[in-house]
């Protein structure tokens, strides 16, 4: 009688288990540090959410000299042919920003910060960092 009840609870939490939404299915967020350059703080994370990605980049800037920072996101698809981008950007000091996107394009996501003088020209290019 015992293995019969111990049975019938056992099928009881499977098929619960198995009727559970996708919504439920438990999604990681990835969070990850954008190389910078001097005055520029930069991360970002990600998000699988089933056929798509949520990606966020954010940006900091952190040294009175620097005029505004930026950050940005690539995200690839298959074969680097088709693609989406977000980035942030802050202008002054002590200022940060964040923007989000949601693509389908998981193949590849690539990020870079740099900063920037008052007349809106690069001065300092961060490295590119591959993150999947």
């Amino acid at each position: 009688m015992m293995r019969r009840i111990a049975a019938v609870a056992l099928s009881t939490v499977l098929l619960t288990l198995g009727a559970l939404p996708a919504s439920a299915a438990v999604s990681h967020t990835h969070r990850f540090s954008i190389p910078g350059v001097y005055g520029i703080r930069a991360w970002g994370s990600y998000t699988d959410a089933g056929p798509k990605v949520a990606i966020i980049v954010c940006v900091e800037d952190t040294a009175r000299s620097v005029y505004g920072a930026a950050a940005a996101g690539l995200a690839f698809g298959p074969g680097y042919r088709h693609h989406s981008n977000v980035g942030a950007a802050a202008v002054g000091f002590g200022h940060s920003q964040c923007h989000t996107i949601k693509t389908a394009y998981k193949s590849h996501l690539v990020v870079e910060a740099l900063s920037g003088d008052k007349n809106g020209k690069v001065d300092q290019r961060g490295h590119l960092k591959r993150i999947y």
